[in-house]
């Protein structure tokens, strides 16, 4: 029984190292090393350090610029866009240009230099990430506070003040902080649904990822290929269309019943998961083009989802990325997705407004519909390259059992 027991354990260990089996010892160590490294240098910090931010300035007064400046200082806020009329808020955090909009009515400067009322700044904070706004929320009312008391500072001693005026006169400017889309911090309209997107995308990703090493042990790898790129890539499309049925029946029932919050037309959002399941698709295939079995195609299903799932918004502020990283992260199709939900469900965002980063999510389409133009090329150029066979070559020496049956039939 021991010796059986080792046995089966070295014919693992020699199958790992057979060449014709995922070689896991090396695997093992190698997505350990690489993982430590890649996160390290992407996830360098666990808070928002810049978070951008836009200003709607309506006082528009030399005291509403001076705060602008001081808030734009903070290690972790930027100013990205300041505008002098009023704006919906919701199209400035679209497709996370901002975390928040800070408002600044009008009437700032002469309330200050009064000194007799208190003036209340309002923060309008994109609560789609639970977490992305909280250093930005702490910094504002610390900057807002530091500033009133500068200003109140030269005004303390007067006479006649009455108490509530001296508490005006100590603390004139405050921030009121609204938390938008999110303001209950609902489960379902943050993990739940984030959840069921991964796993969908897990699910075709691995299915996808077998269909070249499917084609290659079934034999209709040379007939795929030569039938071209385009059917190939129409091979994704039933998949794609499940994909976005089973998607759209869960949201369904959860918006139905109240669970999740879908502000925009699930029908402009609906071919954005359609795109996603082919461009999963499509990716998988670029990356198993010579796969030599279902096995070894799906070995590269760590490469597709799961980073997008990370860098997407979905388990961490898209502002802990740095901006190189936050930019790259779009070569994953699952980042495409969480983005275009935040948007419409959300964020409530019309088509007309999403026209543009559809421009872009059809242009990522395009370049991988072109890597596997590429690939079928070379493919084509390799068959083409190819030497004929000499005559006999792929005869073979009888097995003993066919010699046995040879001289039985002599």
């Amino acid at each position: 029984m021991t010796s059986s027991i080792w046995s089966a354990m070295a014919e693992e260990v020699e199958c790992m190292r057979s060449g014709r089996f995922i070689p896991y010892h090396k695997m093992a160590m190698m997505i350990a090393i690489v993982t430590c490294i890649v996160f390290s240098v992407v996830f360098s910090h666990g808070v928002v350090f810049n978070g951008r931010i836009a200003v709607i300035d309506l006082d528009h007064t030399r005291c509403s610029a001076s705060l602008i400046e001081k808030i734009n200082s903070s290690s972790y806020i930027e100013v990205q866009e300041v505008y002098h009329a009023p704006l919906d808020p919701v199209l400035l955090t679209a497709s996370d240009r901002n975390l928040g909009v800070l408002y600044i009515p009008k009437g700032l400067e002469k309330k200050l230099n009064s000194g007799r009322d208190a003036f209340s700044l309002g923060y309008l904070a994109d609560y789609t990430n639970e977490a992305q706004n909280a250093e930005v929320i702490e910094n504002l009312n610390e900057i807002i506070a530091t500033l009133g008391g500068q200003q109140a500072a030269v005004r303390i001693s007067p006479l006649g003040l009455t108490r509530q005026q001296s508490e005006n006169t100590l603390n004139p400017l405050s921030v009121k902080i609204r938390r938008l889309l999110d303001p209950v911090f609902s489960a379902t309209n943050a993990t739940v649904i984030y959840f069921i997107l991964f796993f969908s995308s897990i699910y075709i990703g691995l299915t996808t990822l077998m269909i070249m090493g499917r084609l290659q042990v079934t034999g209709q790898r040379a007939r795929a290929l030569s039938e071209g790129p385009l059917c190939l890539i129409a091979r994704l499309c039933p998949y794609a269309l499940f994909y976005t049925t089973a998607i759209t029946v869960v949201s369904a029932l959860l918006i139905t019943f109240g669970q999740l919050r879908f502000a925009g037309s699930y029908v402009a959002f609906l071919p954005t998961i359609f795109l996603t399941g082919m461009c999963i698709g499509m990716f998988g295939m670029v990356l198993s083009w010579h796969a030599s079995d279902p096995g070894h195609g799906a070995a590269f299903m760590i490469l597709i989802v799961p980073p997008g799932f990370i860098t997407g918004g979905s388990t961490m502020a898209v502002g802990f990325l740095p901006d190189w990283a936050y930019q790259l992260s779009h070569a994953f199709p699952l980042v495409w997705l969480f983005s275009f939900f935040r948007d419409f469900a959300q964020r409530g965002a019309p088509l007309a407004g999403m026209l543009g980063e559809y421009g872009k999510f059809l242009i990522y389409f395009s370049i991988l519909g072109l890597l596997i133009t590429y690939r079928w090329y070379r493919s084509q150029s390799e068959f083409q390259g190819a030497q004929p066979l000499p005559p006999g070559a792929l005869e073979r020496e009888p097995s003993h059992g066919e010699l046995a049956v040879q001289q039985d039939l002599a």
